[in-house]
């Protein structure tokens, strides 16, 4: 493979085929592993060498760091005294990168907190707490699962333990802290870590009933792993503690959209009106909602509505144009384009796209119509929603 450039997407296909390759030798062969550490490492920066001789430091690094946590989750000697330092030492040797010791510690916690070893954990995890939302709610689990010891011992406690105030100062810092939940450990998360998320989130909402943080964390972190469970479990919290915060009302909104469920969708659109009267928001999805029902008279009464309330007259021609398009009015929609980039000249460029769009919902191929109007109701959605400053 000497010489020949590899995409991104196809070199991270390949080098994590690698990883999984020498996790199975691992789980087969730790006992000779451990015996020859220094060799076995030697292989393991022989074929990446091989394989990738002109991958990036970062990738590097990383690429040592899981095999690494899979030599000490699979280790027979992790309580033999020294073992895990010299798992370590051998790994550090073979870095490059500015900080090596930052994803080895990370692994060294993981795998640690993994096999219960919760107070040898926690100075790992606080560490590098602030890097990775799952390394922080790893660090509150640990809090957490001591405090079960505690109150296993103290069977009469009615206050929270030391240890649960110290979980729940955990999270309390972590809605703090973290805006996103973007991964940055140095190697894959493995399901059981993704379990620790869940269940301090959801311990989190049981202890601040009134934060609505801890909601917003739960519904990125299953939009991000297309969660379809979670996120319907977290909507309901949300719709239940928070029902007149219109960033749920959207998220609702949209995942009713998103399920095909119509009936949901309108529910939404009728309590957003409800709390948001004077806003042209809700009147707004009220349109979008009947580009799937393809209905004429709720269309044009959530437009009267939203027209009312102020909604501008291009985002109400485009709404038109698109509304058009939807209930399968050829003429009128190539007639309603044309007029919009008379009147519209500086949309010109975004009304020949959809002029493309138009072409293929009308081509009469099924496949090649559902795209069509798929990549229509997204890009107009997207498209609108930053017309009116919808977050």
């Amino acid at each position: 493979m000497r010489g020949e450039m590899l995409t991104d997407a196809i070199q991270y296909e390949k080098l994590d085929q690698m990883r999984l390759d020498f996790s199975g030798y691992i789980e087969s062969n730790i006992s000779k592993i451990e015996d020859k550490l220094p060799v076995f490492y030697g292989h393991v920066i022989s074929a990446l060498d091989s394989s990738f001789p002109d991958l990036d430091v970062e990738s590097y690094d990383a690429f040592i760091d899981a095999i690494t946590f899979k030599l000490l989750d699979a280790a027979t000697r992790t309580r033999e005294s020294g073992y895990t330092e010299k798992v370590i030492e051998s790994a550090l040797r073979l870095k490059k990168g500015k900080n090596p010791q930052r994803g080895l510690e990370i692994s060294v916690g993981l795998k640690m907190m993994k096999s219960g070893d919760f107070v040898h954990a926690i100075p790992y995890l606080r560490k590098y707490r602030s890097e990775d939302i799952l390394l922080h709610t790893g660090l509150a689990y640990c809090y957490y699962a001591l405090s079960l010891n505690e109150v296993a011992k103290f069977r009469d406690m009615k206050a929270p333990s030391d240890m649960e105030l110290r979980a729940r100062e955990q999270m309390i810092e972590l809605a703090r802290i973290h805006a996103g939940v973007a991964q940055n450990l140095p190697f894959k998360a493995e399901p059981w870590l993704d379990r620790t998320f869940w269940l301090m989130v959801s311990c989190a909402i049981e202890w601040f009933p009134s934060q609505a943080a801890f909601i917003r964390i739960g519904l990125m972190k299953a939009k991000a792993d297309k969660n379809r469970e979670m996120r319907r479990q977290i909507l309901d919290v949300a719709q239940n503690r928070f029902y007149n915060e219109m960033v749920f009302l959207r998220e609702a909104f949209l995942f009713a959209l998103e399920e095909g469920n119509g009936t949901d969708a309108a529910g939404v659109v009728k309590l957003m009106i409800q709390q948001y009267p004077q806003s042209v928001e809700p009147f707004y999805y009220g349109m979008l909602l009947s580009f799937r029902t393809v209905t004429k008279s709720g269309y044009h009464t959530f437009r009267k509505q939203a027209a009312e309330n102020g909604m501008p007259p291009y985002v109400l021609g485009l709404l038109d144009l698109s509304f058009s398009l939807f209930s399968g009015l050829e003429s009128e929609s190539f007639a309603r384009l044309e007029d919009m980039k008379r009147k519209y000249p500086s949309s010109a460029y975004y009304l020949d796209l959809l002029r493309y769009l138009a072409h293929d919902i009308y081509s009469g191929e099924k496949t090649r119509v559902n795209k069509a109007k798929k990549a229509l109701l997204d890009s107009v959605d997207e498209y609108v929603r930053q017309i009116l400053k919808c977050e």
